[in-house]
């Protein structure tokens, strides 16, 4: 385990090294998605430009005012006669322009913040809908709170920086750009000294980068790690309490937020390291620039106003420069986010979302079908299975655990596909079949019933989403499921909790029967339908069922034999082969085959069994 978990974290690294390298490819797949809104965007990139150069004037403008507030006049020429400037015409200037940059500043906001919003919910519909997509290999190697986490936290990170942090930023780099311009206009001299320093911060602004996106990337996917453990723990809360492992788990809890808490502290401790080290350096330099411009002033180069409006336009050039740390420090956070995500979106879906045809399938034939599941490619599970369902055929699979019943069924359902073999659907190919096509004439009464938390219409109108409410109560009567629907208040409109809590077990069972009636299949798959039931209920139970599978192709993978005696066929599993076929009574006739002995076991009572053995 120990060894796993390192040459996963060494993939990790790997792939945040490489995320590094390919920086603007990862820009690139941001902003596709803001791409429909171009022309809004550039609107609001004009709206930021006129509010920036708006705030660019202020210094200039202040250091006119101290000016002239000393008695230095100040002129300016509009292509006529020159005007001498008041300190009244200055003040109201200033106002003015304070007025319509609140404006345009709110509207240029406000439209960012509209575009980014739409733009993030295509990238979270995006994702998720190709999340819905992938095969089922891949959520057998992924926990569910990890994807959960991709969808939301990382997602909100990507939404948060283009909000705010690509906002920021751009202001900052046309603060700095013009800051330079309206210093140089005032002293090349002071300006130069200030220049000075910008390759070292350049050069450290690299280096830090690189080490806050790997930091960045770890956080996010031990902060997913954490989200994981709250997951499963509320999915299996009856467990949790069932074996008083509440200290457990919050322990397990704790210790996945400690590391993220660890992670993101050494994250920050770089970017507080960046940014301590650019305020000392650009600061430092400032200040040895206001001694330098004293001399400048005595020596009557500089005004008073002047050196105000350098020294502003230089905490101008200093801020942006200062605020690039933590602003490209969100901005690696992003694309570290960005690397998860494009990793979920560059599995291959094992199937398009399109429409599906009326095609009606009824028998299922497989030809020495081999099998090993993806993430477990060296253990065969299925070895050379062959068998032949007819239309309507009642046949059964039975067996020990881990003999390989399930896995068929999964991949008769095309869950997983073979390695090798052939399966066909009334004699068709499965590779000439869509998947959807497929699975639309396949319903499943499993025996872990999974019911989604609304009410009990919606879940038994999942069978058939345009169903009317007749035609749910007519499936609801069909399951043995109409009686105690009716005697909730709210009837159909009752709500079932999570995964369905809020009803019994039978409850459940009857309900997920209705769901299957509604669909309305030619091949029903029914997994341990009516185990752990009290009498009463695995009789309304076996009453809908006998019901669902008339007329169908149908494979009822079973452990208690008793459930299996009116089967036409019965194909007997172990160590992933078929080790013998036939009728009930064909294999109870001999005394030496595998089924008549599970069948003894089963019958006989344990003490009874014990002896035999």
């Amino acid at each position: 385990m120990a060894k796993r978990s390192r040459r996963r974290e060494q993939r990790d690294e790997e792939k945040v090294k490489l995320s590094a390298q390919e920086s603007r490819a990862q820009i690139q797949f941001l902003i596709q998605f803001f791409k429909p809104y171009k022309l809004q965007v550039a609107f609001a990139l004009f709206l930021l430009l006129i509010t920036s150069g708006i705030g660019i004037l202020f210094p200039k403008l202040t250091g006119m005012l101290l000016d002239v507030m000393l008695g230095n006049s100040q002129f300016i020429s509009l292509g006529g006669p020159t005007i001498e400037i008041t300190r009244f015409g200055i003040g109201s200037t200033i106002f003015g322009l304070l007025i319509w940059q609140s404006v345009i500043r709110y509207f240029s906001s406000m439209l960012m913040v509209r575009i980014t919003e739409n733009s993030i919910a295509s990238l979270r519909t995006k994702v998720y809908s190709h999340i819905l997509r992938l095969s089922m290999g891949f959520f057998g190697e992924r926990r569910v709170g990890e994807l959960s986490s991709r969808i939301s936290s990382d997602l909100t990170q990507v939404q948060e920086t283009f909000n705010i942090t690509v906002i920021e930023l751009i202001r900052q780099i046309i603060f700095l750009i013009a800051g330079v311009i309206f210093l140089m206009l005032i002293s090349v001299k002071l300006t130069v000294i200030i220049l000075a320093t910008l390759p070292f911060l350049i050069i450290a602004g690299i280096l830090f980068g690189k080490k806050v996106r790997q930091f960045s990337t770890k956080t996010q996917d031990a902060l997913a790690e954490s989200a994981t453990i709250v997951e499963e723990t509320l999915q299996g809360i009856t467990s949790v309490k069932s074996f008083a492992n509440e200290k457990y788990e919050i322990n397990r809890y704790n210790s996945a937020l400690l590391k993220t808490v660890s992670l993101a502290i050494r994250g920050a401790r770089i970017r507080s390291a960046f940014v301590s080290f650019i305020m000392f350096a650009l600061f430092g330099g400032i200040a040895g620039v206001i001694l330098y411009a004293g001399t400048l002033v005595q020596s009557g180069e500089m005004t008073i106003g002047q050196l105000t409006s350098f020294m502003m336009y230089a905490m101008f050039v200093g801020g942006s420069l200062g605020s690039f740390a933590e602003l490209f420090g969100q901005v690696q956070k992003t694309l570290g986010s960005a690397v998860r995500i494009q990793e979920i979106l560059k599995e291959k879906p094992e199937i398009e979302i399109e429409e599906t045809t009326e095609t009606r399938l009824r028998s299922v034939v497989l030809n020495e079908v081999n099998f090993s599941y993806p993430s477990r490619s060296d253990m065969p599970v299925l070895k050379s299975i062959s068998l032949t369902i007819a239309p309507g055929e009642r046949v059964a699979f039975v067996g020990e655990s881990g003999a390989g019943k399930s896995t068929v069924a999964s991949i008769i359902q095309r869950f997983y596909e073979p390695q090798s073999g052939e399966i066909l659907y009334d004699g068709i190919s499965s590779k000439e079949l869509s998947i959807q096509d497929v699975r639309q004439n396949i319903g499943t009464v499993p025996q872990d019933i999974v019911l989604f938390g609304g009410t009990i219409g919606e879940n038994i109108r999942y069978g058939k989403l345009g169903a009317t409410d007749d035609e749910v109560w007519r499936a609801a009567e069909l399951a043995n499921a109409a009686n105690f629907i009716k005697q909730f208040p709210e009837g159909l409109n009752t709500l079932v909790g999570d995964r369905g809590v809020k009803l019994s077990g039978g409850q459940r069972q009857r309900v997920a029967i209705a769901r299957t009636i509604l669909k309305n299949p030619p091949i029903l798959i029914l997994d341990e339908a009516t185990s752990s039931l009290d009498a009463e209920s695995e009789y309304l139970i076996q009453e809908a069922l006998e019901r669902l599978m008339h007329g169908r192709t149908t494979i009822i993978i079973a452990h208690r034999l008793s459930t299996v005696r009116r089967c036409d066929t019965i194909f007997v599993f172990s160590n992933g082969k078929i080790i013998e076929s036939g009728s009930p009574l064909e294999l109870m006739s001999n005394p030496q085959s595998h089924y008549a002995r599970l069948a003894a076991y089963q019958f006989l009572q344990p003490a009874e069994a014990v002896e035999n053995e």
